[in-house]
């Protein structure tokens, strides 16, 4: 079951897959969310930052890392909109 928040979040991710498309990029964004609220959002860069690891995925999470100043972010969720 999908549910409504589900869906806000996602569209949230879908907007950061917008610029990575914007910059020529593989259009996958993420969104990661903790008590309801985004901690932490990205999209893939490994082209224009010249980092390899410069994924969605990890751009969202040292966003919440940072933004927590925590490296551990337990209960968490992430949207992302590529699958595995």
């Amino acid at each position: 079951m999908v549910l409504p928040q589900d869906e806000s979040f996602m569209r949230l991710a879908i907007l950061q897959a917008q610029k990575a498309a914007a910059c020529n990029e593989v259009p996958v964004g993420a969104v990661l969310v903790f008590d309801g609220q985004v901690i932490g959002q990205g999209y893939n860069q490994p082209i224009g930052l010249h980092d390899p690891s410069a994924h969605a995925e990890m751009m969202a999470i040292r966003e919440a890392a940072k933004s927590l100043e925590n490296y551990r972010i337990p209960q968490s969720t992430l949207y992302v909109t590529l699958e595995p």
